[in-house]
């Protein structure tokens, strides 16, 4: 393989396994502790960010040998109290090309026997420290759900089909089972700015349920 590679994969929630091009063999990190166990991974310019089951975010680097850094992200956990009405199915991390982290979390929120499929993405607030919901991503960015970074936007497909920015692109897991949706396809584009999900038309190409193939290769 004459390209730079990084694999990482989390083994029952409580083992973090990494390897990357050069290593002589794989590297395991095991956190101990109540609670404590890994949620999600996203890796970006030599670093891997974690996202533990009690909300913490550690930060290692890969650049050289695998160590944890001692960042501010260590110190802020991430809060989110839902409201009655609204019900988390998933929660994942994603590294903006700024290396900024957003938390994006899947969610129904049901009101008056009416259901909403949405997402709610948090950045953390450098001055307070503090987890805000933003509405954007950046001007030229959009997120395909789970895939831990964000992507270039807008970009088209292979059938000249066009993603736009500010957009989180998922398949139909991502929203969770059960939902009253009317929609004839497994991935939806949901737009940030108007909180609302486009079911294209076409069916989408994934490796599985929960992963899209190829950013930008969207319909199949």
């Amino acid at each position: 393989m004459s390209g730079d590679y990084f694999v990482a994969w989390i083994f029952r929630q409580t083992y973090l396994i990494s390897h990357k091009k050069g290593d002589d063999s794989w590297s395991s990190f095991n956190i101990q502790g109540k609670g404590s166990g890994f949620m999600d991974a996203a890796y970006r310019n030599s670093k891997l960010y974690v996202l533990t089951a009690d909300k913490h975010i550690n930060v290692f680097d890969f650049y050289d040998l695998p160590t944890k850094l001692n960042h501010y992200y260590n110190y802020h956990p991430f809060r989110f109290i839902e409201k009655p009405w609204e019900i988390i199915w998933k929660t994942r991390l994603a590294i903006k090309e700024s290396g900024e982290v957003l938390i994006i979390l899947s969610l129904k929120q049901v009101k008056n026997d009416q259901e909403k499929l949405l997402f709610y993405v948090f950045q953390m607030n450098l001055e307070s420290c503090k987890w805000e919901r933003v509405y954007s991503i950046g001007d030229n960015e959009m997120l395909v759900f789970g895939h831990g970074v964000t992507v270039k936007a807008p970009v088209e497909d292979r059938f000249g089909h066009g993603i736009k920015s500010g957009t989180i692109n998922f398949v139909e897991d991502d929203v969770g089972p059960d939902h009253e949706d009317d929609h004839y396809s497994v991935c939806g584009v949901f737009d940030l700015a108007t909180s609302r999900i486009e079911w294209p038309k076409k069916t989408c190409y994934y490796i599985s349920r929960t992963q899209w193939f190829v950013p930008g290769v969207a319909y199949y």
